[in-house]
């Protein structure tokens, strides 16, 4: 890489890109992308760490002997919700919905499910950007997309709205039943969409969607707590100086207000935003204020989720404490675990100077 091609302005960054190159996209970046069950090592405080690793490993070995059934013209497909029944050479297994809380493990493990399953097509990608291609491309074609998977992924499933519970629920019912879908989160099933809104009037749908899966849950604790990584990295240097003296190793760095990074953020859709990580390995933001926008700080989380998937760094100069970037008013909102997952994830990757 030459020198000039060390800096990249993020508003000369080209976002036209077809929707089926972002599709292609859609697997585990680098953070991820070496994950297997063998680097995965349980915490013996937690058989179900174990317990769960082994399960997903005897689910992909199945797999690869799983031979689909024709499909009759004509009738629907509502495998999901039949009566499940073990697995074995000629059956798919029982779809699996992976509960547990921050930091034990889960994306490393369905990280692993993508890099070693060998067998037809594969999608790994976020539940959030599961949302913004259903709003994009619409529920029809999205279901038509993924029905062609053999092994689809979905990682920190979540319900914010009663829309979204409807989305869902049709997408189950109708998605090819030959696809498996295996899928992380912090919230039960029977208790998705709890104190976000009147979960009581969507009980068929969430019905579905709980039927839908064999549900394991994990318990452990954060592994930032355990290994005592978990603090905000504050630096007392100046902020132009560590720019200055900051050398890219692979890609580029990149330097934009805060002001000017949402302004690019509104300007694209947030399923495109992976080509900044893509193709920049630091970004440093300067300004960080608190949101007084809901849109505009889920469209900040997304780009902080494909960051961290990248293990993009980020340096960031604010005023502010990251714990107030969010405030209460939006904390308390439906949105408040995805919320308090990019303070977690900021904690994790950026650097922060005070102005």
């Amino acid at each position: 890489m030459t020198n000039t091609e060390k800096y990249i302005d993020l508003n000369s960054i080209s976002f036209d890109i077809s929707v089926k190159q972002c599709f292609e996209n859609l697997r585990p970046h680098p953070k991820f992308s070496s994950c297997t069950f063998e680097n995965y090592i349980p915490d013996e405080n937690y058989p179900s760490q174990s317990q769960i690793k082994s399960l997903l490993c005897n689910t992909l070995d199945n797999m690869k002997n799983y031979s689909p059934a024709k499909k009759v013209q004509g009738k629907s497909l509502f495998g999901f919700l039949k009566n499940k029944k073990p697995s074995n050479s000629t059956e798919k297994p029982n779809n699996i919905y992976i509960d547990g809380s921050y930091g034990i493990g889960k994306t490393h493990l369905l990280s692993s499910c993508y890099n070693i399953c060998e067998r037809g097509t594969k999608a790994f990608l976020s539940f959030g950007e599961m949302n913004y291609y259903f709003h994009y491309l619409g529920v029809e074609k999205c279901i038509e997309h993924f029905s062609g998977l053999s092994l689809l992924l979905i990682d920190e499933f979540e319900l914010d709205d009663p829309a979204m519970t409807h989305i869902m629920a049709k997408f189950f019912r109708e998605i090819n039943e030959n696809t498996l879908i295996i899928t992380t989160s912090n919230t039960l099933p029977n208790e998705l969409g709890k104190l976000r809104f009147q979960t009581d009037n969507f009980a068929k749908q969430l019905g579905e969607i709980a039927e839908s899966f064999e549900t394991i849950i994990v318990e452990g604790e954060d592994y930032r707590k355990r290994n005592k990584t978990w603090m905000k990295n504050v630096s007392e240097d100046s902020f132009l100086d560590a720019f200055a003296m900051y050398t890219p190793e692979t890609k580029a760095k990149s330097k934009i207000s805060f002001e000017n990074l949402i302004k690019l953020l509104e300007s694209t859709h947030p399923f495109r935003y992976f080509v900044i990580p893509e193709k920049v390995e630091a970004v440093f933001i300067d300004g960080l204020t608190p949101f007084s926008n809901l849109n505009n700080a889920l469209r900040f989380n997304q780009l902080i989720d494909h960051c961290y998937y990248y293990n993009t760094k980020l340096f960031i100069r604010s005023a502010h404490q990251l714990s107030d970037i969010f405030p209460p008013e939006l904390i308390e909102s439906s949105f408040q675990k995805k919320l308090l997952r990019c303070l977690s994830r900021l904690d994790e990757l950026a650097v922060f100077f005070k102005s």
